[in-house]
């Protein structure tokens, strides 16, 4: 338009009504720059004067012509546009209505569930579906990522592993009334089998998960079956290659077949958590004292991890979490406990936990109507504020324990001295004896350690100190002897840890410095039990090493 020449109003004046109302708004801004041109009069003077082309009112015409036919297209593409947005939303919404349970339509009522596992979990599980594949990966997921972490039939983990088992299956409905798999009735009583496994035989299980595994089963083709291969997988997956090899060897009390076709087996996953259960923890005839026993042991479980509280109540919930499991409990609980702390080698946290005790036989104060979780929570609480304090040096012994370490130094001093010399008189009696027997001069014999191959020497001691990992057995067989692992000599030796001599002998004097009643007297009658000499002679006087 510039080339035309013309201006404003005068092109408005040619052009208005060529186009339609709709398509004014694109061609008022290219009007606009030209406000500024010269006339239409001195356009065409102009345009005499010059040599060049002269434009007709034709050409202009045609320009029009082809503005408007381009604004047209534009006006025709945003419309064809706004159509194919439209047809996307559409499409969008069918999408959503297919993802829809079937069934349901727009007003479908949607059931709350808190998990996917226990939404609709009455239903088969479709798994020709993302959303069915996506159920059976959450319900097959191992309960723990690494192979290290994965369970290994640890009675010390037990607790843990069976915690994580119940909050899988509460998230994937595998407790419902009707398609679950993990309640048992007993004598009348209704059992979960989580936490219950002790109380629930073997045989009962598989009377009563029939309906899941035999052909003509009820629950054959329902959603228990379902649910049923998905934990027995999710079992499995969790434990470790040595573990899974350990409960191999009992499949056939936890695969069953039909009757009628005895080949196919099915792998029960009730059976299969009881088995779990039965190999990680004790399951004999002495099962319920061997437990209870390992409780009343606490006081000498505290003197080995060296007041360590956090791992006494790791023990304590593990044992007695198979005690309940089989239908047991334990008397007394709380004066156990209380015993237990007594022993802690921090004199601060024995007053206070005295306080407690004191507390709780008066039925007053915070322990007014305690249980032995009031009692634990008291002690944790203590024992992390008293760790985490810069101020207070944890195990510090108290004036008292330092007066009974100050005199057992000075017994350990007297009691070298006293071998010494018993050794030196040893010594020149056997001279002697030797002078007179062969009637001239003794000869001289030292009680030197064989050096006749170092190699092997330092071989045979080098094992001796390698502690056996976790999950490795504490005992071991070399040749014709049977070795096993002394927490307190730190070493494989003879004997075992519940008869090493040194580990009573460090009980008996933990008891006394806690107790405060070791006296100069006292400690002269019992210099045998310092830790000087427990530690120089003790090994020897359980086994030999």
């Amino acid at each position: 338009f510039h080339h035309l020449k013309y201006t404003a109003s005068e092109l408005l004046t040619e052009v208005q009504p060529a186009i339609s109302p709709t398509s004014t708004f694109l061609f008022l801004p290219l009007v606009a720059n030209m406000s500024n041109q010269p006339s239409r009069r001195q356009q065409q003077a102009a345009a005499a004067a010059a040599a060049g082309n002269q434009t007709s009112i034709q050409d202009i015409q045609n320009a029009i012509g082809d503005l408007a036919a381009q604004v047209q297209a534009l006006a025709a593409a945003a419309a064809a546009n706004a159509a194919n947005q439209q047809q996307m939303q559409q499409q969008l919404q069918q999408v959503l209505q297919q993802q829809q349970p079937a069934g349901g339509g727009a007003q479908a009522t949607v059931t709350f569930s808190t998990t996917p596992g226990t939404s609709n979990q009455a239903n088969i599980i479709d798994y020709g579906t993302r959303y069915g594949l996506a159920l059976y990966d959450m319900g097959t997921k191992p309960l723990f990522d690494s192979e290290e972490e994965k369970f290994n039939l640890d009675n010390d983990e037990s607790l843990n592993f069976e915690k994580a088992v119940e909050r899988r299956a509460r998230a994937m409905g595998w407790y419902h009334a009707q398609q679950g798999i993990l309640t048992f009735t007993v004598d009348g009583e209704s059992l979960d089998l989580i936490s219950d496994y002790g109380r629930i035989d073997i045989g009962e299980i598989k009377t009563q998960s029939e309906p899941i595994y035999l052909a003509n089963g009820a629950l054959k083709n329902q959603r228990a079956a379902q649910n049923n291969d998905m934990m027995h997988t999710m079992l499995l997956d969790s434990l470790t290659k040595a573990a899974q090899a350990r409960v191999q060897v009992y499949k056939d009390e936890y695969e069953y077949g039909d009757r009628g076709t005895p080949e196919v087996k099915v792998i029960v996953a009730a059976a299969l958590y009881k088995i779990i259960m039965r190999l990680t923890t004790l399951d004999t005839k002495s099962t319920d004292k061997a437990l209870r026993d390992v409780i009343s042991d606490l006081p000498n479980y505290c003197l080995q991890v060296l007041g360590d509280v956090d791992k006494i109540h790791t023990r304590f919930n593990n044992t007695y979490a198979q005690l309940k499991a089989r239908g047991e409990d334990v008397n007394d609980k709380e004066g156990i406990l209380f015993s237990t702390y007594a022993q802690v080698p921090d004199k601060d946290f024995r007053d206070y936990m005295k306080r407690q005790k004191d507390d709780y036989l008066d039925n007053s104060g915070d322990m007014k109507n305690a249980d032995y979780l009031a009692i634990m929570k008291k002690a944790a609480s203590k024992f992390n504020s008293m760790k985490q304090d810069p101020t207070h040096q944890w195990g510090q012994p108290s004036e008292e324990d330092q007066k009974v370490i100050a005199l057992e130094a000075l017994l350990d001093k007297n009691l070298k001295l006293t071998k010494d010399l018993q050794q030196k008189l040893k010594q020149k009696g056997d001279k002697d004896g030797q002078k007179e027997e062969g009637g001239g001069k003794a000869t001289k014999t030292k009680n030197k350690k064989n050096t006749a191959n170092k190699t092997h020497q330092k071989e045979d001691e080098a094992w001796k100190k390698v502690a056996p990992k976790d999950n490795e057995p504490k005992s071991k067989q070399i040749g014709k002897k049977t070795w096993n692992w002394c927490m307190h000599h730190q070493a494989w030796c003879i004997h075992k840890s519940s008869d090493c001599k040194l580990g009573k002998k460090q009980h008996e004097k933990q008891t006394k410095v806690a107790n405060s009643a070791v006296t100069e007297q006292q400690a002269s009658n019992d210099s045998a039990t310092h830790q000087s000499f427990i530690r120089s002679y003790a090994c020897a006087d359980c086994c030999s090493v």
